[in-house]
């Protein structure tokens, strides 16, 4: 094996053991943000967001059938 081949090893190797470094630290950091998260009880209240737009959504629906039949008997008669 020549200098240059070694040399172009030599960097390879660095190159990877960076990359597994810097992919370490980002799930290290990830993982932080998550707990944070957790603790501002953020994914909660998010759900609990979303639980109530699918409520509206059916009211929304409910108070709508019902005005348009009161609209057809009133209609109607």
């Amino acid at each position: 094996m020549g200098v240059f081949e070694m040399v172009v090893l030599v960097v390879l190797i660095a190159t990877i053991g960076g990359l597994f470094k810097d992919r370490n630290k980002t799930r290290t950091r990830f993982k932080d943000l998550e707990s944070q998260l957790d603790e501002l009880g953020v994914s909660r209240q998010l759900k609990r967001v979303d639980d109530l737009e699918e409520r509206m959504r059916t009211l929304e629906r409910i108070v709508t059938n019902r005005s348009h039949r009161l609209k057809d008997e009133i209609d109607g008669l």
